[in-house]
Formats: structure tokens, sequence, C-alpha cells
């Protein structure tokens, strides 16, 4: 993003654009980018262009243990401020969940803790999200709110563990990402993971895989990008899943499918607010 889902396992400029939601197209040289550390190659991720806004319609499924599945619609509104990201996430449906909210304020500050917010429609108030509960579930999904924000570039050390891997045929670059020593209790707090690694396309610096160790629970998290296509000349991921796995066996799955996507439309300020949460779906 200017973040895959930013977006993802790497979003917006300042983090690593992930996991999420929708990832550029970066550096064009091969010949320079063979010669690229492994802190060169994830900051080339992070700079990968995605325009100034993103409007995107989604299908979230939920997998569980038995292969039961459940959807949900919701519509995710992304917009740059510089360095600075505004981001609202909206479900639209099924009726019990119609109407909740996340809002996100990722600033390009490392220093600075991102603001985020939760509105539930049955409460009727919209409750500040804390940094030592971003680890949590994103609504019940394998998607943690950091995922959905994406991670810190400054947090960590990085390391190629593979210098070329294939991937679905592409060839990768295979990344550790390791908090740094100092960093190493404000990422585990915020993030609930030990290390990640990620396989980075050497064509366009999409992320095509990750794999996340959480700090508790023997749970190892794999994160799949598929569908990769240019959309308006943006690399854009059209199909993200993350499986949760215990003890090396699957607990449960999610899919986050993407309908249709929207760069550089123009986005009101005042629909990137706690206001525009309690408003609501028109």
């Amino acid at each position: 993003m200017q973040a895959q889902q930013q977006g993802h396992y790497i979003p917006r400029p300042g983090y690593l654009h992930s996991l999420c939601l929708i990832l550029g197209f970066g550096l064009a040289c091969a010949a320079s980018a063979a010669e690229m550390s492994a802190r060169e190659v994830m900051e080339a991720v992070d700079q990968l262009a995605d325009g100034d806004t993103r409007t995107g319609q989604y299908t979230m499924v939920l997998i569980d243990r038995r292969e039961r599945q459940r959807s949900r619609e919701l519509t995710i509104l992304s917009k740059d401020y510089g360095q600075d990201t505004r981001t609202l996430s909206t479900f639209n449906s099924p009726a019990d969940i119609r109407g909740t909210a996340y809002l996100n304020y990722d600033w390009d500050d490392a220093e600075r803790d991102d603001d985020s917010w939760l509105y539930l429609p049955a409460m009727q108030r919209v409750r500040r999200i804390a940094s030592s509960d971003t680890s949590d579930s994103f609504l019940g999904s394998d998607f943690t709110y950091a995922d959905i924000n994406g991670l810190e570039i400054d947090w960590y050390d990085y390391r190629f563990v593979n210098e070329s891997e294939t991937v679905d045929g592409v060839e990768c670059w295979v990344i550790e990402a390791t908090p740094r020593a100092d960093m190493k209790e404000k990422a585990e707090q915020a993030t609930g993971y030990s290390r990640l690694q990620a396989w980075i396309s050497k064509d366009n610096f999409v992320q095509m895989r990750a794999q996340a160790w959480e700090l508790r629970g023997n749970r190892v998290k794999y994160f799949t990008a598929s569908d990769i296509r240019q959309v308006d000349g943006i690399w854009t991921i059209h199909r993200q899943q993350a499986v949760t796995t215990r003890n090396g066996r699957q607990e449960h799955a999610s899919i986050l499918q993407l309908n249709d996507i929207r760069y550089d439309m123009d986005i009101d300020d005042d629909a990137l607010t706690t206001e525009a949460m309690q408003r609501g779906i028109d």
C-alpha cells in the first residue's frame, strides 16, 4: 500500500505489506534485486504501490475443524495520509454481525502505537482496542488485528532462510523475521508471534506465503495468497487464506476473498472516523 492486506504477511508504508490486502509492483531491475539483503527485500515489499485510496468488497469464510463454513460480507475503505494510513472495515452481513466495524489509524512512526476502535451495534458503543489486545482474533477469524493492521518493519531483524524457492511456479526469497532484542517484548505483545517467515516473489515483490509461530499453545499459522493479478496496473491479491494448526494438526481456517476493488476513488475523511462507525450502514 503506498501497506496486503497493504495487506499481509505485510500491510502499509512503515509496515510489512502483509497478509493482507493489496500489494503492488516494486522494483524492476533483476540485476540489482539479486544483490539485495533480506532487509532490503522487505523494505521493497513495504514500498509497493497500492494507490492513495482503496475501496474493496470482500467475502470472509470461516471454516471450523469439522469443515463447516460460515460466510461474512464486508467492505474495507483505506486512505493514505502521507505515510500514515486509516482503514475502516465494516461487516454488511449476516444479520447478527451487520454494522460491526473496525477502524485503525496506522501511524508511520515506529515508536507510536496504532489507534484502533471496534464498534458492536448490539452494545451501541465504540470500544478502543489496546495495543496489548491486537494479537486477538479479528472477529472470530484466523486473522488477528495485528495481521489486519500490518507488522512494523523496524521491529524485526531479517535473514534469508533460502534465497531461491519455488511457490506455484514463482521463484521466491524465503525470509525469516525475528523481533529485535530491544523491540522483542513490544513485538510479541502486539502480534502474539515469536517469529515469522515470508515467501516473496522475485518477479514483483508480492508476498506469496507466510508462516507465523504463536507464543502460546504450540500453534503455527500458515498464510497463502492466490489469484494474484493486476488491477489498474497494481498487483492485487484476490484470495488469502489463513490456517491455524496445533501440534501439526489443523484447528480451523479462514479465507478472505476479494470480490471487487477500486483504487484512487474519493473517500471522504469523515468516512474514516469513530462517528462514521456508529452511523452504520446506509
